[in-house]
């Protein structure tokens, strides 16, 4: 098989729901994605590659309906398309979207019934539709808060890092600062949702763990782009700002969706982003089925 970007899918908990809304997709030389090698990636018989040897990875959202509460978890890259081939490459390389709010709407929610949004980053495909570039400033979710990490806002505000391709753009810096709320490691900025400390990708990274009734799960962010960094936790992603940091948390983050009960919520995943991980299966890592 050859992977694909993962379409929409819920996980119920109990009492709290995560669907997976489809934004748009990653599609990346494995070379590039992973410079200091990424032989691992080609064992385990994970589908992550395409037919053309290309790394893909999804590109979207979590929305955690849970208490009445209609809760974004990042918010997509939006209608763009963000080129990644380097110079002298004639291997197309791209992340792109412009589906998420059609996302929404498919499972009848409106952009102004979203609350809040939570950010594990700042990086364009997790920030895309916070809202319009135009001059009136116009918020895509209209009523929602959005949570994010001092750390990660530090970083991305400094004036040295407004050039960067992959970073947040102006106007979406200007509209979560309107709207920001401080987010920890260890708080609940929604009831039974708390912020997990992840950083290594970017300064301030959060994962999500959100409590069902009968189920728990961790949503990695950019923490874990690809199911091969749950396996070799030591493949190092280009963008990561801190590798050995990176790699430390992928450690923890494997340990603890192996060892407990812990469904792995990963967004950039292709085929499908709700997984487990037995360490000690001939397969460790297996999608729930749809």
């Amino acid at each position: 098989m050859t992977a694909s970007p993962a379409p929409a899918a819920s996980l119920d908990l109990g009492g709290t729901t995560l669907t997976y809304l489809p934004d748009g997709a990653f599609r990346a030389d494995p070379v590039l994605a992973y410079p200091a090698g990424h032989d691992a990636l080609l064992g385990d018989g994970l589908d992550v590659l395409d037919d053309d040897g290309m790394l893909v990875l999804s590109v979207g959202a979590v929305l955690v309906t849970t208490g009445g509460r209609r809760v974004l978890v990042d918010a997509g890259i939006g209608d763009r398309t963000i080129p990644l081939t380097p110079p002298g490459s004639d291997r197309p390389a791209s992340m792109h979207g412009g589906g998420l709010l059609d996302s929404l709407h498919a499972v009848g929610v409106d952009p102004g019934e979203v609350d809040a949004v939570l950010l594990t980053h700042l990086h364009a495909d997790h920030v895309g539709w916070i809202g319009n570039e135009g001059a009136n400033l116009v918020p895509t979710f209209p009523n929602a808060e959005y949570w994010v990490h001092d750390a990660e806002w530090d970083f991305w505000t400094d004036p040295a890092r407004s050039a960067e391709a992959v970073g947040p753009r102006p106007h979406e810096l200007a509209l979560i600062g309107s709207r920001r709320r401080s987010l920890t490691a260890g708080a609940e900025p929604v009831a039974g949702v708390r912020a997990v400390e992840t950083a290594g990708h970017t300064p301030g990274h959060l994962a999500f763990a959100v409590q069902g009734s009968h189920t728990r799960a961790l949503i990695v962010g950019d923490a874990v782009h690809c199911p091969g960094e749950v396996l070799h936790p030591g493949l190092v992603w280009v963008g990561d700002h801190d590798p050995a940091g990176a790699v430390t948390t992928r450690e923890r983050i494997a340990e603890r969706v192996g060892s407990d009960d812990v469904v792995l919520v990963g967004p950039h995943f292709p085929d499908t982003v709700f997984r487990r991980y037995h360490p000690a299966s001939e397969r460790p890592l297996s999608a729930l089925p749809r």
